[in-house]
């Protein structure tokens, strides 16, 4: 008889762990875990003296059976409560998923009548958005960026669509455009945009818009940067720039600013995009771009 009930005793809780691994949940989790300190405790007093036990237990053993009794009761509540009535799945309208549809369909009672469809609100109108083209020119402007072979109109549009404020922070220092040349108080994102097109044209960098442009969509893998011995004062600025934001954290970062004596509280706040380029901003402002260089050459 004793076999027997060990038997009964494993079985119950295999049958509560393979629910628990079939359907995890919180409810089949407290069952689980409630018969097996039930099967436990119940081996060990049948294990050992059972009074002496009990007089080492004391309370806690009050305390044991108390949470046995709750996570029984919690069990049981979160199996029987979608079976009444009122429940969530039971009532006249449930959300079902069908074989077909990979997202629920509301079933509405039978006997409800049909929204007329002059009172359902009419969905607001959808605007297109309709294209900004850049000013005109002076007349005689020869447009850099066509004699480059670039479409100026379309790279405008590929920028206006794609770019954010940041991505625009990156661009004009990638190309080395002057932030005080181009940015004004209270002007919208297309025309600064016109505003940076227009410097890289007078600076002779259309080519190397398209490219910049690039690089700041798809960033270049960090295996595909140059080695740190491969990096000199005359390597592209987005170079440094990505090669900094593929191998340095913030914090590392900030250590690099104290071996080069720059205040990293002054520079401007923001992500580690910002942070990255306001370094780069100071340093080649004062040319320390080689200061920087050999730092980085020194800890590879």
């Amino acid at each position: 008889m004793q076999i027997a009930f060990t038997v009964l005793k494993l079985l119950i809780v295999l049958i509560f762990l393979v629910k628990f691994l079939r359907r995890p949940s919180v409810v089949w989790g407290i069952g689980l875990l409630t018969v097996t300190t039930a099967v436990l405790l119940d081996t060990l007093l049948g294990t050992f003296d059972r009074d002496a036990l009990l007089g080492e237990l004391g309370f806690f053993f009050y305390i044991i059976a108390g949470a046995l009794l709750a996570g029984s009761a919690a069990w049981f509540w979160g199996v029987v409560r979608p079976w009444l009535p009122g429940s969530a799945g039971t009532g006249q309208s449930a959300v079902l998923s069908t074989p077909s549809a990979s997202f629920p369909v509301e079933v509405r009672p039978a006997h409800s009548a049909p929204v007329p469809a002059a009172e359902m609100p009419a969905p607001p109108p959808r605007t297109a958005a309709v294209p900004v083209a850049p000013p005109p020119r002076a007349p005689g402007y020869k447009d850099g960026y066509a004699a480059a072979g670039y479409d100026r109109q379309m790279l405008y549009e590929e920028i206006r669509l794609r770019f954010s404020r940041d991505d625009l922070q990156d661009l004009m220092f990638d190309l080395d455009v002057n932030e005080l040349d181009v940015v004004v108080a209270g002007q919208t994102n297309d025309e600064l945009i016109v505003r940076i097109m227009d410097a890289a044209d007078d600076n002779g960098q259309t080519g190397a818009v398209a490219l910049a442009v690039e690089r700041i969509l798809t960033p270049p893998p960090p295996e595909y940067l140059p080695r740190p011995e491969k990096l000199s004062p005359e390597s592209p600025r987005t170079v440094i720039r990505h090669y900094l934001l593929a191998h340095y954290s913030v914090e590392q970062l900030q250590a690099l600013a104290g071996e080069l004596g720059i205040d990293w509280e002054q520079l401007d706040a923001g992500t580690k995009k910002d942070k990255t380029r306001a370094l780069l901003l100071y340093l080649y402002r004062r040319n320390r771009i080689t200061d920087l260089l050999h730092v980085i050459q020194a800890q590879a």
